[in-house]
């Protein structure tokens, strides 16, 4: 077991084919999993996890190529079938067959494209500013799709620039302190994660999950900031028109994080939805 104070609760390894995932689990009841985005671990949903723990199965993870997660194989590429193949993986060692599934940014991306591709073992789906409806998110991310760029890019990696990043994110600069820097900063010093970031800016195409949106089955609720600087709200409007059971809760003063910014709202929005 691992306890990081800032967590608040322990977080464990699981060993599959290509990885040595790190997880954490909390409560009982309806199970669910908790995708980070990019560039973070399960640190993002520390505000999250306790509360959702008093009437479900939590489950988080950090996610191949992310946090302390660590590489067992050399990969050529991380795309969607890597996150896919852990996703399943993981789920099955848990013994889980079935469910609800929640992502954040790239991680509702990737739960879109699970979704679409294992129907039978998702119950019902929350997107929070989700990645998945275009190819144009933000610019560096855009950027890195190009090797001599995305290698400059990353040359200059530092907690300055995750400080820029962070506070572009929320809505509320002051959120963001030192201590939130060094977290999501610190696995991001490891050059494995910070190259797997970039393989992945490179492999997936987004064209792919909006493809997918009318074919979802699943329930889905859609958590939209807003004021969200790196993916506009009004693709979360147009996210919920092409799935066709789903609705749309916008917060107000809220920017791509919502989540974090909001964990209570975020959270009576997701008990009210799985219930």
């Amino acid at each position: 077991m691992t306890v990081h104070p800032e967590l608040q609760f322990k977080t464990d390894f699981l060993a599959i084919k290509k990885y040595l995932l790190h997880y954490t689990q909390m409560g009982s009841g309806p199970p669910i999993i908790l995708i980070h985005g990019g560039g973070t671990w399960l640190y993002s949903f520390r505000h999250n996890i306790l509360p959702l723990a008093e009437k479900y199965s939590v489950y988080a993870f950090d996610m191949p190529g992310h946090g302390y997660t660590e590489a067992r194989t050399d990969l050529e590429a991380y795309n969607f079938d890597t996150v896919c193949e852990a996703l399943l993986e993981f789920m099955d060692a848990m013994h889980l067959k079935k469910v609800n599934l929640a992502g954040h940014s790239w991680g509702g991306g990737w739960a879109i494209y699970f979704t679409n591709r294992y129907p039978d073992r998702v119950n019902k789906i929350i997107l929070i500013d989700s990645s998945g409806m275009h190819r144009y998110e933000q610019l560096a991310w855009e950027l890195m799709k190009y090797p001599f760029l995305g290698r400059f890019i990353l040359k200059f990696m530092s907690e300055n620039t995750i400080r820029k990043g962070l506070e572009t994110s929320f809505y509320d600069k002051n959120i963001v302190d030192w201590e939130m820097i060094k977290k999501i900063y610190t696995p991001l010093s490891n050059k494995k994660i910070l190259n797997a970031q970039l393989s992945y800016s490179r492999n997936i195409n987004w064209k792919e999950t909006k493809i997918a949106l009318p074919r979802i089955r699943s329930k889905a609720l859609i958590i939209w900031g807003q004021n969200d600087r790196y993916i506009s709200v009004k693709y979360g409007r147009r996210m919920q028109r092409l799935i066709p059971d789903s609705q749309l809760e916008i917060i107000d003063h809220c920017g791509h994080s919502a989540h974090e910014e909001y964990p209570g709202r975020v959270n009576g929005l997701i008990a009210d939805f799985i219930d």
